[in-house]
């Protein structure tokens, strides 16, 4: 179960690297999100590549699921515990936000693009929204700064605390940027009106 997670972690790894070098190209402006995106889409849009990226997903939900509970019924140490939650923090994320996405381009023919992602801080749903996707990516973060520390702690365990503490500082910050950029404070942001329909829905 864990072997399979593992692998199946290295597709997602390689889509979620493009994926937030995406977002992060957003702080540059909405143009160059734009551009970035159509760019990005001729590799994971693509109909093979979209099915393993989606599959690989499903399996680290499926493979995870069982991990978390082994985690919390044997009462692991406190990082594995902290791998634990932030794991489960990302299960939820994913079904949600890949789930809404499916249903704003199969359902309402919406384009998932930046206006997509930044409708979600429109009132009323703003402060639900920091919750939701600070979470989500901070979740990210935590769970890479303890798959660091677990690879250092037999051979350097200070190495290991230190890297964990450096990716949860990073994964702060960056959560922090990407809220503000989607929330219009970094520059203003415009959403047209079918994507505030969708979030009256």
């Amino acid at each position: 179960m864990e072997r399979l997670h593992k692998v199946s972690a290295g597709f997602v790894f390689a889509f979620l690297c493009l994926h937030f070098a995406n977002h992060f190209v957003g702080l540059l402006g909405v143009e160059a999100h734009a551009q970035f995106m159509d760019a990005a889409r001729l590799v994971y849009r693509h109909p093979i590549v979209e099915m393993a990226v989606m599959l690989a997903f499903f399996v680290q939900i499926l493979t995870g699921i069982p991990l978390i509970i082994e985690i919390w019924t044997q009462k692991k140490d406190f990082i594995h515990q902290l791998q634990a939650l932030s794991g489960l923090i990302m299960v939820v994320f994913i079904c949600v936000h890949v789930g809404w996405i499916v249903v704003a381009r199969m359902v309402f023919s919406l384009d998932t693009n930046f206006a997509f992602a930044a409708s979600a801080f429109v009132v009323p749903f703003t402060y639900a929204a920091y919750g939701f996707y600070g979470a989500g990516v901070f979740a990210l973060f935590t769970h890479m700064g303890c798959i660091v520390y677990d690879i250092f702690k037999k051979t350097n365990k200070p190495v290991g605390w230190l890297l964990l503490l450096a990716t949860l500082g990073v994964g702060g910050y960056a959560t922090y940027l990407l809220l503000m950029m989607y929330a219009g404070h970094l520059y203003p942001v415009i959403i047209p009106q079918e994507y505030l329909h969708l979030q009256r829905l």
